[in-house]
């Protein structure tokens, strides 16, 4: 194993990898909304995610070697968490695909309201009115990019918003398991689950299968190396950084290539509304991440 595999990320190259991975996921958002076109959501992810965990083996047997590539003493936990991850990610396509992205991005970054949340529930933490009212405005947020339109998108609205859920207590978990576990053995659990669930869902004739078109295919090939770095690049962040808190609000720079991405590549630029929602969900968010920082649930 490298000497360096473990080793602590400094702030600036936890920034970078943040910004990184969170372009990276934006970009492999726009092509999972782009390739449902014409393939099942299953489909996709079975592809993308035998592309992912060979990368992340690959990465693995370099960093770690033949005789470790998959050693770790904390499984269950990553299987919790890699099922958490796998929900997320169903929603997320589901949720893309009936939704305009600046839409979708606006609604899925209640992540940090839902840690709030949780932090009240399962850890038991009191929550300050300050934060309650936080958590108020952000979904007040999601009612504003509804909007009127809410009766014909609350099917893909729901999915972000539990896929959002489902993010949030898997960034938990991935705080939970710690920076002394090998980075690759998150992406390799999430890509096996994936995997899983979805071969499954084609053999029950759940979801369709079709041969894809050599282009699209190639697409699905790019997607799956795109979501694999992004995926191991934000798990080290997460679980190597101490400046998490400081970092976190970097997901929202999700939004701005959202934005660019839907209105360059699916024309669907937003409007005031979408922009008036997002902003109170990224304020609530950004607030609430300052104030859990605070109460030191997001920092080593």
């Amino acid at each position: 194993m490298s000497p360096h595999s473990n080793r602590v990320l400094a702030p600036a190259h936890a920034f970078g990898m943040a910004l990184l991975a969170y372009l990276l996921f934006t970009a492999g958002d726009s092509l999972g909304k782009w390739l449902q076109d014409g393939y099942s959501a299953a489909q996709i992810l079975v592809t993308i995610n035998i592309v992912g965990l060979f990368v992340m083996l690959g990465i693995a047997l370099y960093m770690r070697g033949a005789r470790d590539i998959i050693k770790s003493t904390k499984w269950r936990q990553h299987a919790f968490r890699s099922f958490m991850m796998a929900a997320s990610t169903m929603l997320v396509l589901y949720a893309l695909k009936r939704l305009p992205l600046s839409d979708f991005y606006g609604i899925v970054f209640l992540n940090p309201i839902w840690v709030a949340i949780i932090s009240l529930v399962f850890l038991k933490q009191q929550i300050p009115v300050s934060r309650w009212v936080a958590i108020f405005v952000g979904f007040l947020g999601v009612l504003v990019i509804a909007g009127p339109r809410f009766a014909e998108m609350n099917m893909g609205a729901a999915a972000a918003i539990v896929a959002s859920f489902c993010s949030a207590g898997a960034a938990l978990m991935a705080r939970h398991i710690g920076g002394h576990e090998p980075t690759t053995n998150f992406s390799i659990a999430t890509h096996t689950i994936m995997i899983v669930a979805n071969l499954a869902l084609l053999l029950l004739g759940i979801e369709d299968f079709k041969t894809p078109a050599l282009p699209d295919f190639g697409l699905m090939v790019v997607y799956g190396v795109i979501l694999s770095l992004a995926m191991l690049c934000i798990a080290m962040v997460f679980s190597r950084s101490h400046v998490v808190s400081q970092v976190a609000p970097l997901q929202y720079t999700q939004m701005l290539w959202g934005v660019i991405f839907g209105w360059l590549i699916f024309d669907q630029p937003p409007n005031e509304r979408i922009i008036a929602g997002s902003v109170l969900v990224m304020g609530a968010g950004i607030y609430i991440l300052h104030s859990l920082r605070r109460g030191r649930l997001m920092t080593h």
